[in-house]
């Protein structure tokens, strides 16, 4: 939890910026009406009538079509004729693409982007605050999730959807390999079972994970003590901390178990062997489950998700969040229909829409999760939700943090240098790029 705060800090000081493409706060707020009895804005008489359509971007056609037809069902008596068209815009795109598209007056009323893409929506005019939603959406999602996108005490985007690594696990093989469906909670423990298990001429591993990408490599590195970006500071990632030092040491040591190079640790390599019942153990995600539901099927196997092993006398370890969000457009015309709708995606009706359409897991609290219809009875939320627990947010960090990190964890994974030299050239690396 200590290092998931200093990551907030880090994006809630990036969001420190002003505004300076489009209209004002002041502009963009001042005339809206609320209605306090339904914690609402009140739409816009051209959009409520259907005169003029509402605009948002999808990044997925399937999600787009679910939640707007969950937000006419929730709307059709108070506003029966209201109309909201959707174009496919990826949300990597979206926030350079409403730059663009909101000055000219082509943009949508609402876009989904990712959580530290709002800094430069802030910066650029293009996130609007979300007014009175503030207060409705703390009420609603943990300060983890809303404190990146807050400035000056205003969210300026709805989070949506959250995301985790997770560790997976094979209850039916690992009760015949040891007695027991429990998974483990150590690195150690998995060493052991590999030491059994394990057959390189087979391609039988106990455990398969990506070992080219310091964002999948982060949770043994933090269990070990390393901490990212520990001052909040751009200019300081902590490559140079001597923690990391040791923590490249064990993470090097973890080849023992999976001895493959880091090019031929793919997804498909990982994510089919996980699925065709024969490893016990995978890091991955939830957009991994419906391969695995159906490989489960096939295969007559059941698998669990938990939180990630961590490393006997080390820390809870840490995993890299992901989130999506919506944001309204600084260039809307109709900036209440807009946060009418952005704040839909986060109510009961719209989180549900969300699931079903999508299997993504709503960003709400704990208690408001536990009412969509399906996730009480799916245990792999579950595992989830529990490892998010301990997820960070990474700041709006330069694109070369992860060149220089993954280059760092694949040169000693695949033993091209021992620990220090590593660490030693990713510092001189960032240095440079940094200076640039």
């Amino acid at each position: 939890m200590r290092r998931r705060g200093a990551i907030a800090l880090a994006a809630a000081a990036a969001l420190g910026l002003t505004a300076c493409g489009g209209p004002t706060e002041e502009e963009q707020s001042s005339e809206l009406e609320w209605d306090a009895e339904t914690r609402q804005y009140v739409i816009e008489e051209d959009i409520a009538s259907g005169k003029v359509p509402l605009k948002v971007w999808f990044e997925e056609e399937y999600l787009a079509e679910a939640v707007i037809a969950a937000f006419k069902e929730e709307f059709k008596d108070e506003y029966p004729d209201m109309k909201v068209e959707y174009e496919l815009v990826g949300k990597h795109d979206a926030v350079d693409k409403m730059a663009l598209a909101g000055e000219a007056g082509t943009g949508a009323d609402v876009f989904m982007t990712f959580y530290n893409e709002i800094p430069n929506a802030i910066d650029d005019g293009t996130a609007a605050p979300l007014g009175e939603y503030t207060g409705v959406l703390n009420e609603r999602i943990s300060e983890a999730f809303t404190s990146v996108v807050t400035a000056e005490d205003q969210m300026h985007a709805v989070p949506v959807t959250t995301e985790s690594l997770a560790l997976m696990y094979n209850t039916t093989l690992l009760e015949e390999l040891t007695g027991s469906p429990e998974p483990a909670a150590t690195w150690e423990e998995i060493q052991a079972l590999a030491a059994e298990y394990n057959d390189p001429g087979a391609n039988r591993w106990t455990i398969r994970m990506s070992t080219m990408e310091i964002y999948r490599a982060y949770p043994i590195l933090s269990a070990m003590g390393w901490q990212v970006y520990p001052d909040s500071n751009v200019d300081a990632p902590g490559f140079d901390d001597p923690a990391l030092t040791a923590a490249l040491d064990y993470y090097a040591g973890l080849r023992d178990i999976y001895n493959v190079p880091s090019a031929d640790s793919t997804w498909e390599v990982i994510e089919e062997g996980f699925a065709k019942g024969e490893t016990p153990y995978v890091i991955t995600g939830p957009w991994s489950f419906s391969l695995f539901d159906t490989g489960a099927a096939e295969n007559g196997f059941e698998y669990g998700v938990t939180t990630l092993p961590g490393v006997a006398g080390g820390e809870t370890p840490g995993a890299f969040a992901g989130m999506h969000v919506a944001a309204v457009s600084g260039y809307s015309e109709y900036p209440a229909a807009a946060r009418v709708f952005a704040n839909f995606m986060a109510s009961d009706a719209g989180a549900a829409a969300v699931y079903a359409s999508s299997g993504q897991i709503p960003a709400l609290n704990q208690d408001l999760l536990s009412g969509i219809e399906g996730i009480a009875d799916d245990p792999h939320v579950a595992g989830i939700v529990a490892q998010s627990a301990n997820a960070e947010l990474i700041p709006q960090v330069p694109e070369y943090f992860w060149e220089v990190g993954d280059a760092m964890v694949v040169d000693v994974w695949d033993d091209l240098s021992d620990s220090a030299a590593a660490q030693e050239k990713a510092v001189t690396t960032y240095d440079e790029l940094h200076g640039l």
